[in-house]
């Protein structure tokens, strides 16, 4: 469709890459280091002591993947974004398992073909 799929993520290259080439992601992934561009776009929020617990006895241990001592992460976000540089969707979700369809992207970029 002419269009681009990139994904931005806080994580170090290193774990980044790993994702990548486990998952056979065929995208760029771009590095936000400490949540810069998120902050920006107000996309960033602090784990809850309750939640940071949680995520350490899963084994997520977000100091070394992140390289900070923040605990800090990005909102899921989605942008469409026009061949002028104008943002034509956007949704951001609180809860990163709530992911877009692929058939969802395709309706919102037909109308800028």
């Amino acid at each position: 469709m002419g269009g681009f799929l990139i994904s931005i993520s806080p994580q170090l290259g290193k774990y980044t890459k790993q994702i990548v080439k486990k998952n056979s992601l065929t995208f760029p992934v771009l590095a936000d280091k400490d949540n810069a561009y998120a902050k920006k776009l107000n996309l960033d929020f602090i784990l809850p002591e309750k939640l940071k617990e949680v995520y350490k006895t899963l084994g997520i241990d977000l100091e070394r993947f992140n390289g900070n001592a923040s605990w800090e992460l990005p909102m899921a976000a989605r942008f469409i974004i026009d061949r002028n540089g104008i943002i034509r969707h956007r949704k951001v979700n609180p809860d990163h398992t709530v992911r877009p369809e692929p058939g969802e992207i395709i309706d919102l970029m037909k109308p800028l073909m």
